[in-house]
């Protein structure tokens, strides 16, 4: 009976004092409630669970070209593999014409004309130039140095214009020669005459102030071949290559030596072509200062008399020359 009084008394207590805890709990989760809401509404991200890795981006496979399987024809031939692709064209190199002219062991005038370059012994000038005497019919080469040293390199006589077609005077470029046996000259009626300019064909060139040249009157420098104009009909009022007997050009004797001497002075670059012919430009462009009055008046001035004339130089020429070794 005395443990029964104290049991009671504790039942009661435990009945008493649950309610109260109970109320604390609630409180406690009613207090916590907003925060809980506000997580739910912005949810931070997990700090154990890892970050989402993106899909890879699949590799496109190494694929080889697959061999194409030859066609069998019904024979049992294999058929013929479809065409390339055509191939871009390459123009082939432009070969200068055989040249009487050219000095032996060379195959064209720039391989001479390298070589002579080259030469350490080799006189070096300056300005090279051209002059053409009218009141002589005559031409000289001179080299002239940088400090102004003049020297006669060639000379020879010359053909020039006739009274009613005469050579210009003034100053003039030749910057080009043409190549032999094609450079071609053109009759009054367009037709081609070949072989005409013998050997060698330089346009005369009248420059401006612009640094462009153009040529002068179809005017050049050239050798003539006189059997080649009666073969074609081609009307020269001489075939001479002295005095004045020409349309207007300068006609030299011997082409091949004065295409020599001025490639091997100025040097040449590679072969060219247009529709007269195949040609090298100059190295280095060459002044032609033509100069002089023709002789004698004009009423004196025909073509019988200067023709006269050149045949008496040439006679008094050959006398002298005979003379030497005939003493």
């Amino acid at each position: 009976m005395r443990y029964l009084i104290p049991l009671v008394i504790l039942i009661l207590v435990v009945l008493v004092a649950a309610p109260g805890v109970a109320v604390s709990q609630t409180s406690v989760e009613q207090h916590d409630l907003p925060k809980a809401t506000s997580e739910a509404q912005n949810p931070a991200p997990p700090q154990d669970v890892p970050a989402p890795i993106p899909t890879p981006v699949p590799l496109q496979p190494n694929i080889q070209p697959k061999e194409e399987t030859p066609q069998v024809s019904p024979s049992g031939e294999a058929a013929p593999a479809s065409a390339p692709s055509p191939a871009i064209p390459v123009p082939t190199p432009l070969q200068a014409p055989e040249d009487p002219c050219l000095p032996g062991l060379y195959k064209d005038w720039q391989e001479m004309s390298v070589d002579v370059q080259e030469n350490p012994e080799k006189d070096t000038f300056y300005v090279c130039r051209i002059v053409i005497d009218r009141s002589r019919f005559h031409l000289t080469i001179e080299g002239i140095k940088k400090n102004g040293t003049v020297q006669e390199i060639y000379e020879t006589p010359v053909g020039l214009g006739d009274v009613n077609s005469r050579t210009p005077e003034g100053s003039f470029v030749i910057n080009h020669v043409y190549c032999y046996p094609d450079v071609l000259f053109f009759d009054s009626s367009g037709e081609k005459v070949p072989g005409l300019y013998s050997s060698f064909f330089a346009p005369l060139l009248l420059c401006h102030d612009n640094g462009r040249c153009d040529r002068f009157r179809e005017l050049g420098i050239h050798g003539f071949h006189g059997a080649a104009a009666r073969m074609h009909h081609v009307p020269v009022s001489s075939t001479s290559t002295y005095g004045a007997v020409s349309g207007g050009c300068i006609r030299v004797p011997d082409p091949c030596r004065l295409k020599w001497e001025l490639i091997r002075l100025v040097g040449i670059g590679p072969v060219k072509k247009n529709d007269r012919g195949t040609y090298h430009w100059l190295s280095r462009p060459v002044e032609v200062v033509i100069t002089g009055k023709y002789p004698g008046t004009e009423e004196e001035m025909t073509l019988a008399t200067l023709f006269q004339q050149s045949v008496e130089q040439v006679h008094d020429g050959l006398m002298n020359f005979f003379g030497i070794f005939g003493r």
